[in-house]
């Protein structure tokens, strides 16, 4: 018995996860298209969320909205548990020492999250949508947190991989993976060249949780045009040092060399 319940559990969570910035209001149609679902499992899903405060329906145009039960929860969760408070000062003083967007990603339930965005005050530079999932194969962040997970879990993750291509330059398979996880453990940092984004160059370090696993990671992502050798080592120690710095602020521990 318990398991249609876990199963149906899942699917109700899941469907939370197609509202986005660009996409905030969405009707019963088109969110069971999106989520490969029958209408009537997603109406009944939606009951249940709209019910518990997860989601709102427009009474007149009868598209649903995410409620305010998530912010509650949220603001429970930093409260007892900071993380944003923690990885802001960091990502700031990262923006300020390099002048290029900095950014940390949270890793949770296998997914990478965008926590929080600091852009420099320049009239170039890379835009990146704070509220996004990353993928892990076409990025800095990607990669160099899944370097730093056990096989075994690493495995599991990269099973489940798409591998769209975003670029010519973004791997396409397991096999294209390997080395590029070895020596993200090597260097202590990952670099995708152009691999997510035309002309932008992103280099990523982890920070770790009490466990020792990896929590997320912390990058730069900087314009291809005016990466050069200089700002290249300056990024890559600067980030070296924030990650040590972040992974001891939040109890974390370093892995062995």
């Amino acid at each position: 018995m318990a398991k249609p319940v876990m199963s149906t559990v899942d699917k109700a969570l899941s469907l939370l996860r197609h509202f986005s910035v660009q996409q905030p209001e969405m009707g019963l149609s088109e969110l069971a298209r999106m989520a490969g679902y029958d209408k009537t499992t997603v109406l009944r899903c939606m009951t249940a969320l709209e019910n518990n405060g997860f989601i709102e329906q427009d009474s007149v145009s009868k598209r649903y909205r995410l409620g305010l039960a998530p912010i509650n929860l949220a603001r429970i969760r930093e409260r007892s548990f900071p993380l944003l408070a923690v990885l802001q000062p960091h990502v700031d003083r990262l923006r300020e020492r390099t002048n290029e967007t900095s950014h940390a990603t949270v890793y949770s339930s296998g997914k990478l999250v965008n926590a929080f965005v600091s852009d420099p005050d320049r009239a170039i530079r890379v835009s990146m949508d704070p509220y996004a999932n990353l993928p892990f194969h076409a990025t800095a962040s990607g990669i160099v947190v899944a370097a730093h997970l056990p096989p075994s879990e690493r495995a599991k993750i990269v099973g489940k991989w798409d591998f769209e291509k975003f670029t010519d330059k973004t791997p396409t398979s397991p096999e294209a993976m390997e080395p590029l996880f070895a020596q993200a453990r090597k260097q202590g940092f990952a670099r995708s060249d152009q691999s997510y984004d035309i002309d932008v160059i992103g280099t990523a370090v982890a920070f770790f949780g009490p466990t020792g696993l990896p929590a997320g990671a912390i990058a730069v992502a900087a314009v291809a045009s005016r990466f050069d050798a200089e700002l290249a080592q300056t990024i890559q120690q600067e980030l070296l040092t924030t990650g040590r710095e972040l992974t001891m602020a939040l109890g974390g521990i370093l892995p062995t060399p």
